[in-house]
């Protein structure tokens, strides 16, 4: 209709008109592209805001899982040194040969971390990081989900599996294990939790056992090893907890 406004006008030499129907045709165009902006702009905010709730939601995610597992970390450091500790000087430090023997058990678990950066990943898949507003956030970001999921996953600090882990189970009497898995650790979804459980009831050979083990120069130096490992692997810990905490602020201030 417009453009059989404009074919008149032009055999009627109306230069006015014409140049007003150029003119509403230029408006509309300009006006329909706005629109368009406006709801692209729109909806890419909507995916921003939807994609930094779920960043947010696998920090916290990330943080309460890590928590737990530094504490069961720590747990096995103090077990470890305590071993370590008898083992190179004989001091028991009041504990009997028992508790002594379940602390070098203890110290042979390991609870694996794995950072959940399912999100992120989905991002850069789709090659969709300008989503992330803020050049600063956009680097603690990538420096979370990739210098530092690199650094502590895979054969890092977090996923380790102990030699000593092998060798101690493997010098220990199968009833001994046994026992120690049934009373003296727990563990289930999200859970691993050492026991105050006393001797095994009918066996008096435990030390022995501690002997040989605590004598085995190959069990202790990889002992060591391990036992230091954790240590790092706890301080670690600390601070990636407050690296998401300081990304979650981030996040909030968007």
């Amino acid at each position: 209709m417009l453009l059989r406004r404009i074919t008149e006008h032009v055999k009627a030499q109306n230069w006015t008109a014409v140049a007003l129907d150029f003119l509403i045709v230029v408006v509309g165009v300009f006006i329909g592209i706005q629109v368009s902006n406006w709801n692209d702009a729109r909806a890419d905010h909507q995916r921003s805001e939807n994609y930094l709730s779920r960043i947010r939601a696998d920090l916290e995610a990330d943080m309460q899982e890590l928590k737990r597992h530094q504490e069961f970390w720590e747990l096995v450091t103090i077990e470890g040194y305590a071993a370590i500790t008898y083992a190179e000087t004989g001091d028991a430090n009041g504990a009997s040969d028992w508790e002594i023997l379940r602390s070098f058990l203890h110290a042979s678990q390991a609870w694996t971390f794995r950072f959940i950066d399912t999100t992120y990943s989905e991002l850069r898949s789709a090659g969709e990081l300008a989503l992330i507003p803020g050049e600063e956030l956009r680097s603690a970001l990538a420096d979370y989900y990739v210098a530092v999921v690199a650094r502590r996953g895979g054969s890092g600090h977090y996923n380790l599996l102990p030699a000593y882990r092998e060798m101690v189970r493997g010098r220990t009497q199968s009833d001994i294990m046994r026992y120690y898995w049934r009373e003296c650790f727990r563990q289930g979804a999200g859970i691993q939790e050492f026991i105050d459980c006393p001797p095994p009831p009918g066996m008096t050979d435990t030390t022995e056992v501690l002997e040989r083990i605590a004598a085995d120069e190959e069990i202790i130096d990889s002992l060591r090893y391990w036992v230091d490992t954790v240590a790092v692997a706890t301080e670690l810990a600390e601070f990636d907890l407050g690296r998401a905490h300081s990304m979650i602020n981030l996040i909030e201030s968007q």
